[in-house]
């Protein structure tokens, strides 16, 4: 199979699997208990003012016009509309600030922790059994297994408190609000300097072991006894031949958690008060707002599906074998 058509193949998949997630999605939420309108419908409305308001939101219409009606309007980029912020449209919601912050934050931590952690899991991988492997993956058992609120509270007391080195929380100054942009990048970055050590901490055990073990693994293997009876040295047998299998490790686990990209840092958010979309979505949970909760269902399945179609075109890239076989 050439390489174009194996991208063909994974993209008419892609868009096969989003099409019956987002419809699994739709029936998902409007089969929950509870009823959505009780959030915007005040208790002394008539009830030819409560049918008002459902019609408003599509709400009277039978299960499957409402189905083709959120195809439509999702083909058009209409996610519809929130019932607890009073009819705002979904999207605006969504694809605002909320969402950058979130993607900045999960995004930079998952790749800085996914390339430190595949330089450190191919070293202790290779020197296995050493001083350092030993401590390393011990460290690594020990911080993958603290819960992240913890680890979270203790770079605010002694990273914010102790050596007020970072803001307290927050995502801008009050200060910076009306500041010229270069001040407001700044101080963004400032604040985003604790929850993004709380997410690289969190993702870096978990990929170095894997690697790790991916690469211990291959010791043992005849190649790698090949390369070492040719006389390679350690050097050019990790980078130039183990490297692609540590990346397709970390590419793996990427594309794996790449949902956490949207819903991954709601604690982290808390603690650090980070206004990102862990919040909204949290909120929206508890007070049934099944659009803006749909609405981030949506874009996560799309993001899923894409970061799995970029890893299969990756693994292609890689390893030829893989379109091949």
């Amino acid at each position: 199979m050439s390489f174009a058509s194996y991208i063909l193949k994974k993209v008419s998949e892609a868009i096969i699997t989003i099409f019956i997630a987002v419809t699994l999605a739709f029936f998902l939420f409007r089969f929950l208990p509870g009823d959505p309108t009780a959030v915007f419908l005040d208790v002394r409305l008539t009830p030819e003012a409560k049918l008002a308001l459902q019609k408003q939101f599509g709400l009277d219409k039978p299960l499957y016009e409402q189905y083709f009606l959120f195809i439509y309007n999702l083909l058009q980029g209409n996610l519809g509309y929130s019932f607890a912020y009073r009819g705002m449209p979904v999207s605006e919601l969504i694809f605002g600030p909320k969402l950058v912050n979130t993607l900045v934050l999960m995004g930079s931590g998952m790749v800085i922790g996914a390339v430190l952690s595949t330089i450190l899991g191919l070293i202790v991988g290779w020197k296995r059994g050493s001083i350092l492997d030993r401590f390393l993956t011990s460290a690594s058992y020990a911080l993958s297994s603290a819960p992240i609120f913890w680890i979270g509270l203790l770079v605010l007391l002694v990273l914010g408190s102790y050596l007020n080195l970072i803001p307290m929380g927050g995502t801008l100054s009050i200060d910076a609000l009306y500041a010229d942009p270069l001040t407001r990048a700044l101080n963004y970055l400032h604040h985003l300097v604790g929850p993004l050590i709380v997410i690289v901490l969190y993702f870096l055990p978990i990929y170095m072991l894997y690697v790790r073990n991916t690469i211990v693994s291959l010791l043992g293997e005849p190649f790698v006894e090949l390369l070492k009876a040719k006389g390679l040295s350690s050097k050019t047998i990790v980078i130039g031949h183990l490297s692609k299998y540590a990346l397709l490790t970390s590419i793996t686990l990427l594309a794996v958690q790449s949902p956490l990209l949207v819903t991954g840092a709601i604690i982290t958010e808390t603690v650090f008060g980070w206004n990102g979309i862990g919040l909204l979505l949290y909120e929206s949970v508890l007070k049934s707002d099944y659009p803006v909760v749909q609405g981030i269902f949506i874009i996560t399945i799309a993001i899923v599906v894409v970061a799995n179609l970029l890893a299969d075109i990756a693994y292609a890239y890689i390893d030829p074998r893989i379109r091949r076989g």
